[in-house]
């Protein structure tokens, strides 16, 4: 009977639901399923397994329960969103322990309820409150994005953990301030890694990824090993700049030294070996992967589509969809990019009516990606019909686009309508995207409509716009170099 709980603590950690039923129907023939540890280990199994109604069925059903069982009762239900079950629960508790407390502030924390959360953290008895308890308070108002209530509670912490450290950190870089971000993470004496994880986490999702790369590589210089959470994060940066050889040598590293392949890694690793161009060993890992997701399938087929390779990103979406995988927004994105660019019209409004079969509403990007692909062709007409029948309103990327394509193609006819809808809809005076003016005049000219091609430039020297100096970027010697163009009258 002992080794019972722990095997069912085995199958709620990996989600085993089928063979913590087989154990519950064992246990229940041996007699054991009264046994308050054995029934409380199985309702902790159904708890975190998703079968609420299974857990609170066990818990109804025991003779005997303890402190412990009514915590894993409880943590059930919070895990389920069941936050009301859990607090009439709470309420019934004859004996509350800090782990109650815990459970109840972090429930209502990640419900989004802070008020709740913290009327339960007032409520801790002094001699239960540990730094647990502070650093689940200070932690829910991080994860919830009010960062100055966050600071408050974390500078009158009578002690931190690292968690509560990481924590700050991570809020701080969700909420885009960089600065206080890396001014708590300095202020830190001691830093393990998952403090390093956090700071190199939030430059990545700041875009600052050549920050991120440092990082990385001072926390090596201090002697700690990056793990699964590390190289995630720095393949994300090695693909948001393009440095393949730097991804490869992660990529190494990881096999050298044995970090875990799992699916957020191998995801990683698609990802970076797609934006980077390397689509011969970004198929080979997807290839090799026991489970693909929509993020694998997603990097593969935006790297086709990104490359130029049309053909294959529409071959591996329909890959994908026959596997089993449901296509998402970002799929349909990248695989629509890819008829456009490929001149695949029927293929991509085939395509996009599909998004109705997986229950997807078209946002503007579709719809944009849509305009593009019937204004490369030349069916200008449809595209300007498309975007009058939008169930959203067009922005300056979609008109965009139809006036590109009415450029490359002459068609003044098409130019009059999506003239009428820009200012009927005051993009125009209101869009502040002064580059529409210029690609109208550009058209009147083109078909020497030479009055209609002078009043675009009138109007468009009469909003006062200068022209934007361009800019470009090189590499020398690794450093990353911008030239802006030296503007003459």
């Amino acid at each position: 009977m002992g080794v019972v709980p722990l095997v069912l603590k085995a199958c709620a950690s990996l989600s085993m639901l089928s063979l913590g039923k087989a154990l519950h129907a064992e246990s229940v023939k041996s007699g054991f399923d009264c046994n308050v540890m054995v029934g409380t280990a199985l309702l902790d199994m159904y708890g975190k397994c998703g079968e609420i109604r299974s857990a609170r069925k066990m818990f109804d059903y025991m003779p005997e329960r303890n402190v412990i069982t009514w915590n894993a009762m409880i943590g059930g239900c919070i895990k389920n969103g069941d936050i009301k079950t859990a607090f009439l629960l709470f309420e019934n508790m004859s004996e509350k322990t800090i782990v109650t407390w815990n459970e109840m502030i972090d429930g209502y924390a990640r419900s989004g309820d802070m008020v709740m959360a913290r009327r339960f953290f007032d409520r801790v008895p002094d001699e239960l409150r540990n730094v647990v308890t502070w650093s689940v308070m200070v932690d829910g108002y991080a994860s919830n994005g009010d960062m100055d209530a966050a600071r408050e509670l974390f500078e009158i912490m009578p002690t931190r953990n690292f968690y509560v450290w990481s924590s700050m950190v991570s809020g701080y870089f969700k909420k885009g301030d960089v600065k206080s971000a890396e001014a708590i993470f300095d202020r830190m004496s001691m830093k393990n890694l998952v403090n390093w994880n956090s700071l190199i986490c939030g430059y990545t999702q700041n875009g600052l990824c050549e920050e991120a790369l440092v990082a990385f590589t001072k926390m090596q210089d201090e002697g700690l090993e990056p793990d699964e959470v590390t190289v995630v994060s720095v393949l994300s940066a090695c693909a948001q700049l393009a440095l393949l050889d730097v991804g490869k040598d992660i990529h190494e590293m990881i096999i050298r030294k044995g970090i875990e392949l799992n699916q957020y890694v191998l995801n990683g690793l698609v990802d970076m070996y797609a934006k980077c161009g390397d689509l011969s060993n970004a198929k080979l890992i997807l290839k090799g992967m026991l489970v693909k997701n929509d993020a694998a399938w997603n990097s593969l087929i935006s790297g086709f589509a990104n490359h130029g390779h049309c053909v294959e990103a529409i071959n591996f979406f329909e890959r994908m969809a026959s596997s089993g995988v449901k296509p998402n927004d970002i799929t349909f994105l990248a695989v629509l990019s890819a008829c456009a660019h490929g001149g695949f019209v029927e293929e991509g409004l085939e395509i996009f009516s599909r998004m109705e079969k997986y229950a997807l509403t078209a946002s503007i990007k579709h719809y944009g990606c849509l305009v593009d692909l019937l204004g490369r062709a030349g069916r200008l007409e449809e595209a300007c019909d498309l975007i009058k029948g939008m169930p959203v309103t067009p922005n300056d990327t979609v008109l965009g686009a139809l006036l590109g394509a009415c450029q490359v193609h002459s068609d003044t006819d098409v130019v009059e309508n999506v003239l009428k809808e820009v200012r009927k809809l005051n993009y125009i005076s209101d869009s502040g995207d002064d580059a529409h003016y210029v690609i109208f005049s550009n058209i009147y000219a083109a078909a020497e409509r030479w009055e209609k091609a002078e009043g675009m430039r009138f109007a468009l020297s009469n909003k006062g716009s200068q022209k934007t100096p361009g800019c470009s970027v090189v590499m020398l010697d690794g450093l990353e170099t911008s030239f802006t163009q030296v503007l003459t009258a």
